[in-house]
This record gives structure tokens, C-alpha cells and sequence, in this order.
């Protein structure tokens, strides 16, 4: 009896610093390559780099657009979905600027963040040519199927 209650006490306590290790993993997030593409949390991450490293890129236009259609594709999908032609044009031309200055910025750190922009417009534009693809439904003409009872059993 007393060499199991010893048994579960070990591993209780192997089995709680196994997932606080895990846990401590999972919540760092400092790092530039723990993201795949620039989603909830990482385009803060992304902005503060910018901001260091390219100060007066992150004051034109294409920093703006590009951002802001990250941010539309974090908190609203449906109005991230229904962006006009001229705006998804813009934003990839912001993306394609972006990718450029980031190659002109030294450092392993810029070359993570360089990728993650072109994933981030290859993975959007695929979202949206998707959506361009698929039809919409038209509920007028649409048959709906006749119910009819069954008698009997």
C-alpha cells in the first residue's frame, strides 16, 4: 500500500511539471517563428518589429492597408470575405512592398517575418479566390423536395 500511494505521488508529480513545461512552451509567444502567418496576437508582434525596423515604412499607405486587412481577416471574416477587387488588389501590392523592404532588413528575425507576409497574402488570396470561385445560391429557382405523409405503417 505504501509503495503504490508513492507511485501516484511520483506520478502526479512527474505528470505536473510535464504539463507546466508544456505550458510554459505553448504561451511563448516573443518569438517571431512561433506562428505560421500573421493571425490573432502576431501582427502585434509584426507591427512592434516593423516599428523598430523599418520607422518610416510603418507611416505610408501600403503599412496601412496591410494591416488593416489583417486586422479586418482576425475580427471579422464575413466583411474580410466581402472586400472590393480594388482593395484586394491594394492589399497585395502593400504585401508585395512589404516582402521587399523586409528583404533589404538584416537579420534571421526579418527573414521569419519576410515569410510570414508571403504566406499570410498567399494564404488570403486563396480565401478569396475561393470565394470567387464558388457559386451562390439562388433561392428563387431552388426545388424544394414535395413531403408528403406516409399512411400506413
Amino acid at each position: 500500500m505504501k509503495y503504490s500511494f508513492k507511485s501516484v505521488i511520483f506520478a502526479v508529480t512527474l505528470g505536473s511539471f510535464l504539463i507546466s513545461a508544456n505550458i510554459v512552451k505553448a504561451n511563448d509567444r516573443d518569438s517571431a517563428k512561433n506562428e505560421v502567418i500573421l493571425v490573432k496576437g502576431a501582427e502585434v508582434n509584426f507591427a512592434n518589429f516593423m516599428s523598430k525596423k523599418a520607422k518610416k515604412f510603418v507611416k505610408t499607405e501600403d503599412w496601412v492597408i496591410f494591416v488593416n486587412v489583417v486586422k479586418l481577416y482576425n475580427n471579422s471574416p464575413a466583411k474580410f470575405m466581402a472586400l472590393s477587387s480594388d482593395k484586394k488588389a491594394a492589399f497585395n501590392e502593400a504585401a508585395g512592398n512589404i516582402e521587399a523592404k523586409l528583404s533589404k532588413v538584416r537579420g534571421e528575425e526579418a527573414r521569419v517575418w519576410k515569410n510570414k507576409v508571403v504566406a499570410t497574402a498567399n494564404i488570403l488570396n486563396v480565401l478569396w479566390n475561393y470565394q470567387s470561385n464558388v457559386e451562390p445560391t439562388d433561392t428563387e429557382n431552388t426545388v424544394t423536395p414535395v413531403v408528403t405523409e406516409m399512411l400506413g405503417r
